[in-house]
């Protein structure tokens, strides 16, 4: 499929590249499909992009690059819901926020994303009783140290 964005411009998107958000985002409970967008000069940061409204993208990035010791369970009904059998199958993604100025980036740990790279299904959760939050200051050359 062929869709224009606000972002990226014209992007040609196989159906095998579609991520299917089970219950929508929050806020965008009526956008189901997205795909990944990884630019290679954005690392390490990627974006969801909605396939059904090109002006939508998140910023998102790898919380375990930033924050090693997080930790967060998996429900055996998110497990059942997303088809997940494995831990290979699940990638974590954090949305970013980026300040005015881009001096200053947080993410949302409070509210992974799940993703099922093999069923090809996601779902953003909040953790219930959990001491994270919605704005955990990063600090970009954090993440270098850690790929490098």
């Amino acid at each position: 499929m062929h869709i224009s964005t606000l972002f990226f411009g014209e992007l040609d998107v196989q159906e095998s590249e579609v991520v299917t958000f089970t219950q929508g985002v929050p806020g965008f409970e009526g956008l189901t499909k997205f795909t990944l967008v990884q630019p290679e000069d954005s690392a390490p940061f990627s974006y969801i992009q909605s396939v059904q409204n090109g002006d939508l993208s998140f910023l998102v990035t790898d919380p375990f690059l930033f924050f090693k010791e997080y930790d967060i369970h998996l429900s055996d009904s998110l497990l059942e819901e997303l088809k997940i059998e494995t831990a290979d199958d699940v990638i974590v993604w954090s949305v970013v926020t980026v300040n005015s100025d881009f001096t200053k980036f947080t993410l949302n740990l409070l509210a992974p994303i799940i993703w099922n790279v093999k069923s090809k299904m996601a779902k953003q959760v909040i953790l219930h009783d959990s001491e994270y939050n919605v704005k955990h200051e990063i600090v970009l050359g954090e993440a270098a140290q850690v790929e490098g």
